[in-house]
């Protein structure tokens, strides 16, 4: 409403009113715009076709190293992903072609970073298999998700067949060969015999064509849930950043695409945490593409950057990923399109003679071409781009990880912890779906942090008669098995009660010693005074004893999904019993205008 004095004379009028049309565009002009972060990335894993192999590898790196040379204010850094296949061929050309040598200098100046990407080991259908019709019980199924998982992480294979030889392979290879990894994509298993799998279904997908079922004897790709190899990595590597939502869907995933943008929509509820990035298994995930980024080819030149900016969602931090000496530049576009790219599709199909005919390859001056159009593509970025979008500039995959708070190890007041879950409870009303997470103190706890403070604290108070002044927050699994029921809608448990289960429960949550299954997994089903519930349902009990810690209070128990909404849309193709790992997931927000990581 415009205040009563303004309509004292005309002149003052005239001048209020004019003050209000500034004032309402001042504010409609001054939507801040968050950063674009760029990851530039290389995916090197053609372990056959050497010679172009190695010609990529030394036109991005001295491209890079030029660049920043020219441009030290830009810090132009990328991300380099080797697989395991390349790493020891490379490191076999290395006493002829010094190129392990020149990528290893690359590496200690700084000037690229090296990551693992396993999607082209050797090969696409020989490939670690779970048998899930021989895994009775939900500890079988995990170690044989480990077991497999641990057998790509490290097995040597044969480079045209797949089959196993002795030898180091996969992820530890290329780290003998390069060092440790800052990036780990690529790592999927493919399970036999599914007879259910996730599906991320929304309204924006709701005319996809009903997806393929599996047979018993076919094989399908385990995207989105990884928890075994999770567990397995803790031996290789504890700081890489693993991928998140894949642009491609490999799983023939009904509702992929709206699923995956919901899902990133929900990773970024403030304006410092992107979309793409976010925490599953307490690491540090990065999508390729959300609801409006896609991986983008530098050669593809400006005019294909600039589109997809254009479409960028700039209230929140976004992450774009782009893609240096892409193999699409040195291959005519009819072999690209064709049913034999990438090349390593080609060799592991004629493994008598798998080096790509001649007449697919491009010219040297097609080859030149495209560089010279990548190369105009991050003159446009680093300058024209950068220039106009305060803080937007490239970041490196170690930086982005250093820009991230730790996803654990730190304390939340209880106090404060009581306020959030007082809110929480007003939210959740009567829904049968659990929250996706809870801020708390500027922190995100995932659905397995909530269920573990609380248990800590109830626990403290079981013991003590009181409540301690803050938790700290450990790392956890997800449930072992995730019941897709909504457990029992009657009955009424006391405070005390609730409180002795969770001093009862509460050891195992801590404990990280070795294990063939985690110890440190939210359980999958409790009993409390007779009563059998699901964790989410013991989940909004704790936290009304929480809020109102009186012993004989008596606290009813309601029908209650295990699913929260980022559970349900996240991309997965794992049968729903086994999708724990979603009770992880939560928003990962950036610590913004940090100065770029200092170069050696």
């Amino acid at each position: 409403m415009i205040p009563e004095i303004f309509y004292k004379s005309q002149s003052l009028r005239s001048l209020g009113l004019f003050a209000l049309a500034a004032s309402l565009l001042h504010g409609a002009t001054q939507v801040k715009q968050e950063p674009v972060y760029v990851s530039l990335y290389a995916r090197i894993t053609d372990h056959v076709n050497l010679d172009m192999t190695e010609n990529r590898l030394r036109r991005v790196l001295g491209e890079i190293d030029s660049y920043e040379k020219a441009h030290p204010g830009a810090h132009v850094t990328a991300t380099v992903a080797f697989s395991g296949a390349v790493s020891r061929a490379l490191a076999e050309r290395n006493p002829k072609t010094h190129i392990v040598d020149f990528v290893r200098d690359h590496i200690r100046r700084g000037v690229i970073e090296a990551g693992y990407d396993g999607t082209d080991e050797p090969t696409y259908q020989q490939r670690p298999v779970v048998d899930l019709r021989k895994t009775p019980t939900p500890e079988a199924k995990w170690q044989a998700r480990a077991a497999a998982a641990n057998a790509f992480l490290s097995e040597n294979r044969d480079p045209l067949t797949g089959s196993t030889q002795t030898g180091l392979g996969g992820l530890m290879e290329m780290q003998e060969v390069f060092g440790p990894a800052v990036s780990i994509n690529g790592v999927v298993l493919r399970a036999q015999g599914l007879l259910m799998r996730g599906v991320a279904v929304t309204q924006a997908d709701s005319n996809v064509p009903h997806m393929k079922v599996p047979g018993p004897d076919d094989t399908w790709p385990e995207i989105g849930g990884d928890p075994e190899i999770v567990q397995q990595l803790r031996a290789h590597n504890t700081s890489a950043v693993m991928s998140g939502i894949y642009s491609t869907n490999s799983a023939q995933l009904a509702g992929f695409g709206g699923g995956s943008g919901r899902f990133g929509d929900l990773m970024a509820p403030v304006p410092e945490a992107a979309p793409e990035l976010y925490w599953q298994d307490n690491v540090l995930r990065l999508s390729e593409a959300t609801r409006t980024t896609k991986p983008v080819r530098a050669s593809d030149g400006a005019e294909a950057l600039k589109a997809i900016l254009a479409k960028v969602d700039r209230s929140t931090v976004q992450i774009l990923s782009v893609e240096l000496g892409s193999v699409q530049g040195y291959l005519k576009p009819a072999f690209v399109k064709g049913p034999d790219f990438p090349p390593l599709k080609y060799a592991y199909a004629h493994p008598q003679n798998p080096q790509l005919p001649p007449d697919v390859l491009a010219s040297p001056a097609e080859v030149d071409a495209a560089y010279a159009k990548e190369e105009d593509t991050l003159r446009w970025l680093t300058g024209d781009f950068f220039s106009a979008n305060a803080g937007s500039r490239v970041i490196a995959t170690a930086e982005l990880a250093h820009m991230t708070p730790p996803s654990t190890g730190f304390n939340v007041s209880v106090v404060s912890l009581q306020s959030a879950l007082g809110e929480m409870l007003k939210a959740w009303g009567n829904d049968t779906f659990p929250p996706p997470y809870l801020r708390v103190d500027q922190r995100y706890l995932s659905m397995a942090d909530m269920f573990q403070v609380m248990t800590d604290a109830l626990a403290e108070f079981h013991r003590t008669g009181k409540l301690p002044q803050s938790v700290a927050v450990v790392p956890t699994y997800g449930p072992l098995r995730l019941v897709t029921g909504h457990g029992p809608n009657v009955g009424e448990v006391s405070v005390s009660s609730i409180a002795a289960k969770c001093s009862e429960i509460a050891p195992a949550l801590h404990d990280v010693s070795a294990s063939p299954v985690p110890k440190n997994m939210i359980p999958s089903m409790l009993e409390v005074d007779g009563i059998a519930m699901n964790p989410a349902q013991f989940v909004r009990l704790m936290a009304a004893a929480l809020i109102n810690p009186s012993p004989d209070t008596k606290l009813r128990v309601r029908m209650t999904y295990m699913l929260a909404e980022s559970s349900a849309v996240f991309p997965k193709s794992r049968p729903l019993p086994d999708a724990g790992f979603t009770w992880t997931f939560k928003p990962a927000p950036i610590v913004l205008d940090q100065q770029p990581l200092a170069r050696q």
